[in-house]
């Protein structure tokens, strides 16, 4: 019986150049075939010889049998990016295909490991046209759904998934992409930036995403909205982010001053950074303008808007479920690092960067002999 050779797949090519961020006249110059082919080889209308397939594995440097692999079809949604108005179109290109590799990632551990459950509240109640009344209601409905009551949230990234959201690592390598989410069909992905290592804006950017999943999942595509809808947009997800994390009465409760030093003393029980805790306090009419604006002179003339206080104390929230799921692998001799990669079909360096491995966690460890002492 005669086995069928795989073939290759065009748009497995795409995306690894696009992760690479490579144009098509990048990628040509380098391999050494014309524009022409590379666009042929990706539109399927040629394949490429097994020499420019080898100069194309080396270059891009994906596994080879990521070129000839047919996944499942993924349902995307709309992928909220953050600071979109300035970010390039390449960036957010790249951060793109970077969350199909997340997809293939999890639909490959699905067949291994059994995720927490998807729990997010039923938001049909609410009108999609969100004012800060109905905002403030979500977030009381959420942490009620949760259990939460009104204590701070200690970790946001393990309160994400333990309620079934897909946390992800990725770095961005990009001052204009921060943390991103996507709808997809089973449960939602959110992608955290490691580009910047701050636990209170981790918090806060935890919140933010999940805004947008509970309030948005009705945009198709935020590049249509002009630039007013989308500051509307982001706004929400910022009070929705601020309200999840300082709730109105409890956090009212706490603030018996307006002094930066009671705010310092207020991020270590919140585990807000003072910035939203001020913003907060103006929501709230807390503080007026005029206080406002002082409290951010002050914290300019401190140094402290690009970095406060304790923002170098507190260990940066990490994602664990995939990690646990890979290490569950390994660890058990289900599979070993090789079949891992292989399988995937994924690069190592995004393997451990997406599901927050240690780099080199994934070099494969041949077993050492085995040996016994024998008693005469």
């Amino acid at each position: 019986m005669k086995i069928q050779e795989p073939k290759f797949n065009p748009k497995r090519l795409r995306e690894a150049r696009l992760i690479r961020g490579f144009t098509i006249s990048e990628l040509s110059e380098k391999i050494g075939v014309s524009k022409q082919a590379i666009s042929q080889f990706e539109l399927g209308e040629h394949t490429p010889k097994p020499e420019t397939m080898m100069s194309i594995i080396n270059t891009l440097k994906f596994p080879k049998n990521f070129f000839y692999r047919e996944f499942k079809e993924q349902y995307v949604g709309n992928t909220f990016f953050r600071a979109n108005a300035t970010a390039s179109k390449k960036s957010k290109e790249i951060q793109f295909n970077k969350t199909l590799l997340a997809g293939y990632i999890y639909e490959y551990l699905s067949d291994y490991i059994e995720f927490p459950e998807l729990n997010l509240p039923n938001t049909t109640d609410f009108d999609s046209e969100w004012d800060n009344e109905s905002i403030e209601q979500l977030a009381t409905k959420v942490r009620e759904h949760w259990g939460i009551g009104d204590k701070p949230i200690a970790n946001i990234v393990h309160l994400l998934e333990k309620n079934g959201i897909m946390v992800f690592s990725v770095d961005t390598d990009s001052e204009k992409v921060d943390a991103f989410c996507q709808h997809r069909k089973g449960r939602p992905f959110i992608f955290l930036g490691n580009d910047k290592q701050s636990a209170f804006r981790r918090q806060f950017d935890g919140g933010h995403e999940l805004g947008h999943i509970l309030m948005h999942k009705d945009i198709d595509n935020q590049d249509v909205l002009n630039k007013e809808e989308f500051k509307k947009m982001e706004n929400q997800a910022h009070r929705f982010a601020s309200a999840l994390l300082l709730p109105a009465d409890a956090f009212t409760k706490t603030v018996t001053s307006t002094s930066l030093l009671h705010f310092i003393e207020l991020k270590k029980y919140w585990n807000v950074s003072i910035a939203a805790m001020i913003y907060r306090c103006l929501d709230l009419k807390l503080i007026d303008e005029g206080k406002y604006t002082s409290l951010q002179k002050q914290m300019s003339m401190k140094k402290m808007r690009m970095k406060e206080p304790l923002d170098d104390v507190f260990p940066l929230q990490e994602p664990v479920v995939l990690r646990k799921s890979i290490l569950m692998l390994l660890d058990n001799n289900i599979k070993n690092e090789l079949q891992v990669i292989q399988e995937m079909a994924v690069p190592q360096e995004y393997i451990e960067m997406l599901c927050n491995l240690e780099k080199g966690t994934l070099n494969f460890k041949e077993s050492e002999p085995t040996i016994r002492l024998v008693k005469k």
